[in-house]
């Protein structure tokens, strides 16, 4: 049995928040492998300003490239349309196959109102890495609500958060900030190359 880690997002960039999640994930949880997913469009969120998908992945590769048993996977890009979690896990699905998807809090807390939230939980073990010591008790609530409706409470990953965000990271760029604490070298000469980041969020 195949035991498949993915981790989808927008990455928009990809930070040394991502990076702890995807090693923490690896550590705690074992998977034989992770795919990364960059969506295309991902339907609860606008477009940041100043890039586009095709970059967004090329951030990807430069940030995860390097981790061993990690993939980066473009098949949500080239499906070139809004990316609906539930359709990328009956994309990945096989009988000798068990999918962990890797969570952030905030995803974590609105699992239930994701587009067929029932199939997602029937067709992946969910795994929570905290991006914030605080909403503990909601986090707590939201477990106890999918094991009573969905039959899985979730896996918890036990490492300190590294409290960064992609929104964050933006504004650092259009402050005109050293990104040095927040992207790895890679990235961020590819948001310096294609000048991203540094107009108003769409």
């Amino acid at each position: 049995m195949e035991k498949l880690g993915l981790y989808g997002g927008t990455f928009a960039p990809p930070h040394y928040g991502h990076i702890h999640a995807v090693k923490t994930f690896l550590k705690e949880v074992s998977p034989d492998r992770v795919l990364i997913m960059p969506t295309c469009q991902p339907p609860h969120k606008a477009k940041a300003a100043g890039d586009t998908p095709e970059v967004r992945l090329e951030m990807c590769c430069a940030a995860f490239g390097g981790i061993p048993g990690v993939q980066v996977s473009d098949y949500e890009i080239r499906k070139a349309d809004v990316s609906y979690t539930v359709q990328t896990l009956e994309h990945l699905s096989a009988p000798n196959r068990e999918i962990y998807l890797l969570c952030g809090t905030d995803m974590f807390l609105t699992l239930d109102r994701w587009y067929r939230a029932e199939e997602i939980f029937r067709l992946a073990k969910m795994v929570c890495i905290s991006r914030t010591d605080e909403k503990k008790e909601e986090i707590r609530e939201a477990s106890e609500r999918y094991e009573k409706r969905f039959g899985q409470k979730g896996i918890f990953l036990e490492a300190a958060p590294l409290v960064l965000s992609s929104s964050g990271v933006r504004e650092a760029i259009r402050a005109g900030e050293a990104l040095t604490d927040y992207v790895p070298e890679a990235v961020e000469a590819i948001i310096r190359r294609d000048g991203l980041y540094r107009g108003r969020e769409e």
